[in-house]
């Protein structure tokens, strides 16, 4: 069985998380999972303009940064109910399909386990969601977005990070973020509070968020037939970030 180095940061500030994503990707450490907690922020995808996607006069409270994926804003309010996770591979058409949709539905399944482990009817919904639905063999009609994802590729390699969502305040997201009706329309949804959902919505009760992480590790193990194995950075990593991090702190990046 394959040994995968693992690794929770913690509370981190998103600035420093996304300069260690970037980080380990290009790093010579190998396949890696990991977790994090952000604080108070805001990630913009590395394709979005943040004076399109904000109200940036409601955003004074937020750190703002962007990543190297692409896909939407990552919210994360003062609830800190928020699972984080990345995912380094090698793309190798096993574990890690060259086909797109494809290493996505490897890996969010990760989170398809987790949820059907809580008794929940989860699925993919492509590109890049996990939904759960009212009723089995309703395949997504009346889904609900639980997580989105978002991620790149170099050399070899892919970056997926995503957040499984354990309490989350939409009436927030919407007072800081500027949604398109268009987007309403695209998810067939009326509205964006009828379109996400979070676990302790779901379960009717709160889980206790290391209960959830672990089971998503198990999940990962038993998913890719690895066992994974605590660790940290790497000297290189480690020199890496330091140099990445001037730009995730940059306006010239956030804003560009």
């Amino acid at each position: 069985m394959n040994r995968w180095r693992f690794i929770d940061f913690g509370l981190v500030d998103i600035r420093d998380m996304m300069a260690m994503d970037e980080a380990i990707l290009k790093g010579d450490e190998g396949n890696t999972f990991f977790f994090w907690t952000p604080k108070k922020s805001i990630i913009l995808g590395y394709f979005q303009k943040a004076e399109v996607e904000l109200n940036l006069a409601n955003c004074k409270e937020y750190t703002i940064t962007r990543r190297i994926s692409g896909g939407g804003i990552a919210f994360s309010d003062d609830l800190g109910r928020q699972i984080n996770y990345g995912v380094v591979g090698t793309i190798d058409n096993d574990l890690f399909p060259l086909d797109i949709i494809g290493s996505y539905k490897q890996i969010c399944g990760v989170l398809i386990d987790t949820l059907i482990h809580y008794g929940l009817n989860a699925a993919f919904r492509p590109i890049n969601d996990v939904v759960v639905t009212p009723y089995l063999n309703t395949g997504t009609k009346g889904a609900r977005k639980i997580s989105g994802n978002a991620q790149t590729r170099w050399e070899g390699k892919l970056l997926q990070n995503g957040t499984l969502l354990l309490d989350f305040d939409i009436e927030e997201m919407l007072r800081i973020s500027n949604i398109p009706r268009e987007k309403f329309l695209d998810k067939k949804i009326a509205s964006i509070r009828e379109g996400l959902t979070w676990l302790d919505r779901e379960l009717g009760e709160q889980r206790d968020m290391e209960e959830v992480k672990g089971i998503m590790k198990r999940k990962f193990e038993e998913r890719f037939n690895v066992r994974l194995k605590t660790g940290k950075l790497s000297e290189k990593e480690t020199a890496l970030t330091n140099s990445l991090l001037p730009k995730y702190y940059s306006p010239e990046w956030v804003f560009r």
